[in-house]
């Protein structure tokens, strides 16, 4: 019995994620697409009054539209397919970024020079990589959540640069260097820690790729002039047997159509903040910062421990 109680209440969750999630009005396409929707149901509707009221309007055969209609489908998925890709693509490079930043710290931390100034600021420094990233793919440069860990003269510089992810990642490379001149690294761990700091160069340079290639404006062109022809064409085949009614057919053949256009389009953008789905950047930053930072008090305990039993 605890089994199928278990059973039913686990149903009962998923069936309540499932209406929160068809009915959520916060992050969905609804909202933006509600009033050029509420206006396009204005064409059926004067085409029908026009069919009841004044003149007979020609009637299109619903055939025709069911071939138009599967190859729009289509074309939309793909469409919407492109967006996501991009979106994906975009995580996983920021995932990449996340991984990085841990390795190097890692071994930096753990076979690097025992003075904690160069400690710090290589920590310091991986963690400014990712939010100027962040800021540079943002077209922005808000670098509150670094004024505990960079002066005031650090973030001015940062901001001043041409190119705010390189002048992170030089010094970084100019800490590594400057290790390894003293022998406080070897070789080995000097040349990983250079694979890794350029890996995050690659990443960084895949974002700016996605952002600086929008997908082509003649692909969307079309899209949505197909789209706009089966709208204006589509009450013809309704009025003759819907009448009146062919206004809540349209809305509801347009509302699909015009949502996956428009999931396209936020998917595209995956680093504007104006984008329903941006990915969540300022949190990816944050959980680089605080897992540098605990793993920089840890190896300082850890090394401190290590003095005082000798």
């Amino acid at each position: 019995m605890k089994k199928a109680d278990a059973y039913v209440t686990a149903n009962q969750e998923e069936a309540g994620r499932f209406l929160h999630g068809a009915l959520m009005w916060r992050g969905s396409v609804t909202p933006r697409l509600l009033p050029g929707l509420l206006l396009a149901s204005c064409y059926p509707l004067i085409l029908a009054l026009i069919d009841r009221y004044w003149t007979p309007l020609p009637h299109l055969n619903v055939t025709p539209f069911e071939y138009i209609g599967a190859v729009l489908g289509v074309v939309l998925v793909f469409r919407t397919n492109a967006g996501y890709d991009r979106w994906w693509e975009a995580r996983k490079l920021w995932g990449g970024i996340v991984n990085a930043s841990r390795n190097i710290l890692l071994a930096a931390l753990n076979y690097g020079p025992d003075g904690a100034v160069w400690r710090r600021e290589i920590t310091y420094w991986a963690i400014a990589f990712a939010f100027a990233c962040k800021e540079s793919l943002r077209q922005s440069q808000n670098f509150d959540e670094l004024k505990d860990l960079l002066s005031t003269q650090q973030i001015q510089e940062l901001q001043a640069a041409q190119h705010m992810p390189s002048f992170a990642a030089g010094k970084i490379a100019r800490l590594f260097d400057q290790a390894y001149r003293r022998h406080d690294i070897n070789e080995t761990v000097f040349k990983e820690l250079e694979r890794q700091r350029t890996y995050l160069i690659d990443c960084l340079g895949g974002c700016e790729r996605i952002l600086k290639t929008p997908m082509p404006l003649v692909y969307a062109i079309k899209v949505r002039r197909f789209i706009l022809i089966f709208l204006l064409l589509l009450p013809f085949s309704l009025i003759e047997k819907a009448g009146l009614n062919s206004v809540f057919i349209f809305l509801l053949v347009a509302y699909p159509l015009l949502s996956l256009d428009r999931i396209g389009f936020e998917l595209q953008y995956p680093f504007s903040t104006n984008s329903l789905s941006h990915l969540p950047l300022h949190g990816i930053c944050n959980t680089i910062k605080a897992n540098g930072l605990a793993l920089l008090e840890a190896v300082t305990a850890s090394r401190n421990d290590n003095e005082d039993s000798f």
